[in-house]
């Protein structure tokens, strides 16, 4: 047990692989399971029974090529009060994503990095989401599959109470080809 908690010391959620690395057998995972210390959170993703799950976090340890994206990264930014009822994330055309709980975009590899950051969840890991430029570009590109008050409250509080940065909108705007619908909600947002 003290090797578990030793494991899990700096974080909550363990995979499979880490606990076998760990020296734990699979018999020894599963004997863990059934006593009710380990509780299976996902394919190849623990946690200690009674601990907090970070579903950010959960998701996107079983997903190597996910990044937080849409209605998720503005909720993520604080652009946008609503938490999100299925998780939007972005993915490289013809990446299998093993959960169906999510909602996923695709876009070309060469398109996936951009715009990439670190940022820490409401529990306080550390997960990939989009930064606020690409997030605007996506929900202004992706704006029929996004809750419209979602939508109009992430550019709202982007454009009106954050600080636009019209160098990277534009960059990434030019780059996902959509440069025209950009510079159209810049003028309703923007005038002086």
């Amino acid at each position: 047990m003290k090797r578990l908690l030793k494991l899990l010391d700096d974080k909550t959620i363990v995979t499979y692989k880490e606990l076998l690395d760990a020296g734990y057998t699979k018999y020894q995972i599963k004997k863990l399971c059934d006593q009710e210390i380990l509780e299976k959170l996902d394919r190849g993703v623990y946690g200690l029974i009674n601990d907090l799950k970070d579903e950010f976090l959960i998701h996107q340890m079983n997903n190597q090529f996910i990044f937080y994206s849409n209605e998720t990264a503005l909720y993520l930014h604080n652009l946008c009060d609503r938490y999100p009822s299925k998780m939007s994330v972005t993915t490289k055309s013809g990446y299998h994503i093993r959960n169906t709980n999510l909602k996923v975009y695709y876009v070309k590899e060469e398109l996936l990095f951009l715009g990439v950051e670190t940022i820490k969840t409401p529990q306080g890991s550390d997960v990939l989401v989009y930064d606020k430029e690409r997030t605007i570009c996506d929900i202004i590109k992706n704006k029929n599959r996004i809750d419209q008050r979602v939508n109009i409250q992430g550019l709202q509080n982007y454009f009106l109470h954050d600080h636009p940065n019209m160098r990277k909108l534009s960059k990434y705007a030019k780059a996902l080809n959509i440069q025209r619908k950009v510079i159209d909600i810049i003028d309703l947002y923007m005038k002086p």
